[in-house]
């Protein structure tokens, strides 16, 4: 049951002038803690892997840090770039170049993306609501489907 400070918070995080001042400002310090705490520690203490692969055009050494659900051993991110209509860059970077390195919770290792379509898709978004209701929100501001991508173990 949520409190009148929860519906607060909630309507606070959901403005945007608050996503955009959180765009600005969280992603440079939950890179900074996620690599110097073998992806322990971050923000807002959610689920969030730190991924580092290639530009999709450059070719260049990116690295980002975004939320994420773990899946047993796989991993699921949601390119919803804060529900603005263009997916994130990073998206763009797991199509063209998917083996990344991968660091959450201790982990650190290679992993494979895949984007995930059709039915399978559908009953991770559902999954993936239930885990971070954020990701509804994200949806709803945006005119295109928020792509899934599944990351695995390397072996």
């Amino acid at each position: 049951m949520d409190t009148w400070l929860d519906g607060i918070i909630k309507k606070a995080l959901a403005s945007d002038k608050m996503t955009k001042l959180l765009m600005k400002t969280i992603p440079k310090a939950d890179l900074f803690l996620m690599k110097n705490t073998r992806g322990w520690l971050n923000t807002a203490m959610q689920s969030l892997a730190l991924v580092e692969g290639k530009g999709a055009k450059s070719g260049a050494r990116r690295e980002i840090v975004t939320l994420c659900m773990p899946d047993n051993d796989r991993l699921l991110l949601v390119g919803s770039n804060w529900g603005r209509d263009r997916p994130p860059a990073w998206y763009f970077n797991l199509k063209s170049h998917p083996t990344v390195m991968v660091t959450f919770r201790g982990y650190r290792g290679l992993m494979q993306a895949q984007e995930m379509v059709g039915s399978e898709r559908e009953s991770l978004w559902l999954k993936l609501v239930t885990y971070n209701p954020q990701y509804a929100h994200y949806q709803q501001k945006c005119s295109r489907v928020l792509p899934i991508m599944q990351l695995s173990r390397v072996k």
